[in-house]
């Protein structure tokens, strides 16, 4: 498995918005990929549609060993699983004052799952503290995403030192590139922070920039990747190009250890996760037109069958659904309606909430 860590101490750098869409295209590409949110923001998570308070099991859990890290893990697309977090990761560091190799706990955790995915990505904290220096340590690859500002190259140079600390002190062998994101190649300032990082690091700069674009900023605000979101846009072409930038690298990686989950399939078989039949119940009356919507049909209506249940008239419909989250609602004679019976919820952009369900 290949684990790379997107660090930088300075937020708004388009350090979660290059693990989400980094995670998506390689998953798009065949890749088995988990993407884990070690941000206690949990902006990867809203990145793809999940709210924090629809997380059961966060990392969290798993960091401080309530769970085993399979316990966290959810299947959001082909290919594609995450481990989401919450603001109750922020007491992980006053939890673990004290305790021996309190650095090494991620490192730790993945071992169960190191034959199962092709790609580890971690979204760390906009900071350098004790959830990052775990990424760090679990991780081999290190990608730092560099905006075009004064404050993002002058954390550049304190992160670099960390880095150093963590081969010197730990032993741990790291790689680090900087990809210039939020690019805007119309001013000159963009152009001098291009022109500097490549001057000072000619051999760890991508050659793919990430240019500005208003459709990443649409596409995280409707918990979409930008690959789902719009296709057409610079950004797509822009993480497409980075993808087939580290794909190149694969055969080099391979020489170093590195296994495409692909190959270790034509010596034992991975069976792919089992859809699940899935009962949606809503009591109406016996006259009324019932039908239901959700992610699981691109919200297109399909009607449901009416029923009865200790003498109450009761529509439902039985849907085969993979593993994953999925939103959906009611449509009772032409009106909207949450499911009653399911007490999550998540807004929409209609100002409503649809109803949530875990498969």
């Amino acid at each position: 498995m290949r684990k790379m860590a997107l660090v930088n101490q300075k937020g708004g750098c388009g350090k979660t918005t290059t693990a989400v869409n980094l995670a998506s295209c390689l998953a798009g590409k065949g890749r088995k990929v988990l993407l884990i949110d070690l941000d206690p923001q949990g902006h990867a998570g809203l990145g793809l549609g999940v709210k924090p308070d629809q997380i059961e099991e966060s990392i969290y859990e798993v960091l401080s060993g309530k769970i085993q890290i399979i316990e966290a893990i959810k299947t959001l697309e082909k290919n594609l699983d995450a481990v989401f977090s919450n603001v109750v990761l922020s007491a992980f560091e006053q939890v673990m004052a004290g305790v021996p190799e309190r650095e090494f706990t991620l490192a730790q955790g993945l071992k169960e799952i190191e034959d199962n995915y092709d790609y580890l990505i971690i979204d760390c904290p906009p900071s350098v503290g004790l959830l990052t220096f775990n990424a760090l340590i679990a991780c081999d690859e290190v990608i730092i995403p560099v905006d075009s500002s004064s404050f993002s190259l002058n954390g550049l140079g304190k992160l670099l030192e960390t880095i150093q600390i963590i081969q010197d002190k730990a032993g741990h062998e790291l790689t680090f590139r900087i990809l210039a994101t939020n690019m805007d190649r119309r001013t000159n300032f963009s152009n001098r922070v291009v022109e500097t990082l490549r001057a000072r690091f000619p051999r760890n700069c991508f050659e793919t920039e990430i240019n500005t674009c208003t459709r990443l900023r649409e596409a995280a605000s409707a918990g979409k990747p930008i690959a789902e979101y719009d296709q057409h846009c610079a950004a797509f072409l822009d993480y497409q190009q980075l993808m087939k930038e580290i794909l190149r690298e694969e055969a080099k990686m391979k020489a170093k250890g590195f296994a495409l989950k692909s190959f270790v399939e034509a010596k034992e078989k991975v069976k792919e996760p089992m859809e699940k039949e899935v009962a949606f119940i809503i009591e109406a009356p016996e006259d009324a037109g019932v039908q239901i919507a959700g992610d699981f049909n691109n919200w297109v209506p399909e009607s449901l069958d009416l029923t009865h249940s200790h003498g109450r008239p009761v529509w439902q419909k039985a849907i085969r659904l993979s593993p994953g989250l999925y939103q959906y609602k009611y449509l009772v004679d032409g009106r909207w309606v949450s499911d009653p019976s399911n007490k999550k919820r998540a807004d929409n952009l209609l100002g409503s909430t649809n109803s949530v369900i875990n498969v």
